[in-house]
C-alpha cells in the first residue's frame, strides 16, 4: 500500500533509516569473522590449556567451519517465515552464546570445546548469504542494492584489522578464556542492537526503500488486512503448487547455476586465503614481512568493495563479476609466474593486495543472490546456495595441497589452482540470466 506522493530522503541524500540497517550488518560481519579469527590468535594457549595435539585442536576449528558452512539452509528457511530481523537477533545471540560458553567450558576438554565452539558456529551461519541479501532487498531499490551491500561487507575487513591490532594484547594482558567471554558479551550487544534497532522492511518506518523513485513513499505502517484465507494480504506467500520452499528453491535451474559459479569461487577463494603468507615466505620472506600482506589486502578489499558494489548498480551484475572473476584469474595467473622465480616484496604485496581486493566481489554475489529470488523464498534460495559451497571451501585447499605436493613443494602451484578457479567462475558468472528487468518484480 503506498501514501501519496511525497518526496524521497534517500533522493536527496538525507539521512534514510536503511543505514541503520547497514550499520547493524556491519556488526554482524564482526560477529563471523571475530569466530573465525579468535581461535587462531589463542591457538598455542588453548592447546596448552588442554593439552592436545595441533591435530586435535584443528578439530575445533573444523567443526566450526562445519556448521558455519553447512547450516546456511536452515537460517535462510527460518528468515523467510519469522523474517531476516528476528533471525539475525537470533544468530547473533547463537553466535554470543557460543563464544561465552568457549570461554567459560573449553577448558574442561577437546569435546565440550567442540561442541560449545559448534553453537558459534551455527549462529554465524545465519548472518551472512542466508540473511542479508532478504534484508538489504526489501530495504533497498533493487538499482542501490549493491551500494547496501558495499556498506555492509568491509565490517569484516574492519574487524579484522582491529582484532590483528588488539586482541593478542587482551589475550596477553587478562586469558584467553576471559577474552572469549568478553567478546561474545559484545556480540550480545550487537544482536540486543539489532533487536531494537531493525526494522523488517521499510514500511515499519512510513518510508520507501533507499533509492527508490520520488513519488513511491510508502504509508505508515498499515494495520492488519486480512485476506480471505485468513493471512495478511500483503505478506501472504506465493506458493507454487504447494510446494515446500525447500523443493521450490532446488527445482530451479538458477539455483544450481548459481551455486555451481559460486562453488567453484569458493574453491579458489579459499585457496588464496590458505597461501597468501605462506607464498611470500616461499620465497625468501619473514612472517612478519609476509603478515603485513594482508594488512594491505584488507585495506584493498574495503577499497574496492566499494568499488564492485556500486559498479553493480549501473550494470548487470553478472558483468561486474565477470571483470573481477576475470581480473582475479589473470592476476593469480601472473603471480603463479612470478613465484617461479625471485619476486620482490614490494611485488608480491601488489599481487596479493589486489587478487584480494578482486575476491571483495563477494558484495555483488549477495547482492546477485538477492535478485536471483522472489521475497517469500529469498532466504531459502541463498541458504541453499550458501549451504552448498561447503564443497568449494573444502575442495580448495585439498587441491592446492595435492598440486603443491606434486611438485615438490612448489606454493606457487596454488595461485595456478586460483587462476584456474577464478577463469572457471568468470566464464559461468557471464552465462548467468539478466536481473535488471526482474529484480524489481522480484522485490
Amino acid at each position: 500500500m503506498l501514501a501519496q506522493t511525497t518526496e524521497q530522503p534517500s533522493s536527496k541524500g538525507k539521512f534514510h533509516y536503511a543505514f541503520i540497517i547497514c550499520l547493524a550488518g556491519f556488526l554482524t560481519q564482526f560477529i563471523v569473522l571475530g569466530c573465525q579469527r579468535l581461535p587462531a590468535l589463542s591457538l598455542e594457549l588453548i592447546r596448552g590449556t588442554l593439552n592436545i595435539s595441533y591435530a586435535e585442536v584443528g578439530l575445533i576449528t573444523s567443526w566450526f567451519t562445519v556448521f558455519y558452512a553447512g547450516a546456511s539452509f536452515i537460517w535462510g528457511g527460518l528468515a523467510d517465515r519469522i523474517g531476516a530481523k528476528k533471525t539475525l537477533t537470533l544468530a547473533s545471540a547463537f553466535a554470543a552464546i557460543g563464544t561465552i560458553l568457549f570461554g567459560l567450558f573449553a577448558q574442561y576438554g577437546l569435546i565440550i570445546a567442540i561442541i560449545v565452539w559448534c553453537v558459534a558456529g551455527f549462529g554465524c551461519a545465519g548472518l551472512f548469504m542466508a540473511t542479508l541479501p532478504k534484508i538489504v532487498a526489501k530495504w533497498f531499490a533493487p538499482e542501490k542494492r549493491g551500494f547496501g551491500m558495499a556498506l555492509i561487507t568491509p565490517g569484516g575487513n574492519v574487524a579484522s584489522i582491529l582484532i590483528g591490532l588488539f586482541m593478542a594484547t587482551i589475550i596477553a594482558n587478562t586469558s584467553w578464556q576471559q577474552s572469549f567471554i568478553y567478546v561474545g558479551i559484545f556480540f550480545a550487544v550487537i544482536a540486543v542492537f539489532i533487536a531494537i534497532c531493525v526494522k523488517e522492511s521499510p514500511e515499519e518506518r512510513g518510508l520507501a526503500p533507499y533509492g527508490a523513485p520520488v513519488g513511491t513513499q510508502a504509508a505508515p505502517k498499515p494495520k492488519v488486512v486480512e485476506a480471505e484465507s485468513g493471512a495478511k494480504a500483503e505478506d501472504k506467500p506465493v506458493q507454487h503448487s504447494g510446494q515446500n520452499k525447500y523443493i521450490q528453491v532446488l527445482k530451479m535451474g538458477r539455483t544450481w547455476h548459481f551455486a555451481i559459479m559460486y562453488i567453484i569461487w569458493q574453491l579458489g577463494y579459499m585457496v588464496t586465503v590458505a597461501y597468501y603468507t605462506a607464498s611470500i615466505q616461499y620465497v625468501g620472506f619473514s612472517l612478519a614481512e609476509a603478515g603485513l600482506a594482508m594488512t594491505w589486502g584488507g585495506i584493498a578489499t574495503i577499497i574496492f568493495i566499494q568499488i564492485w558494489g556500486n559498479m553493480s548498480d549501473h550494470m548487470e551484475r553478472k558483468y561486474v563479476l565477470f571483470i573481477a572473476n576475470a581480473l582475479c584469474a589473470v592476476l593469480s595467473l601472473a603471480y603463479f609466474i612470478s613465484l617461479q622465480g625471485q619476486p620482490s616484496l614490494i611485488l608480491c604485496y601488489f599481487f596479493v593486495a589486489l587478487i584480494t581486493a578482486c575476491t571483495g566481489i563477494t558484495t555483488v554475489i549477495l547482492s546477485i543472490g538477492g535478485d536471483l529470488y522472489p521475497a517469500e523464498i529469498r532466504s531459502t534460495g541463498t541458504g541453499v546456495v550458501s549451504t552448498l559451497t561447503i564443497i568449494g571451501r573444502y575442495l580448495g585447499p585439498w587441491i592446492a595441497g595435492i598440486a603443491i605436493d606434486a611438485t615438490a613443494g612448489n606454493i606457487g602451484y596454488a595461485y595456478l589452482i586460483v587462476a584456474i578457479s577464478m577463469g572457471i567462475a568468470a566464464v559461468i558468472a557471464i552465462t548467468l540470466p539478466k536481473m535488471r528487468g526482474t529484480a524489481a518484480a522480484n522485490s
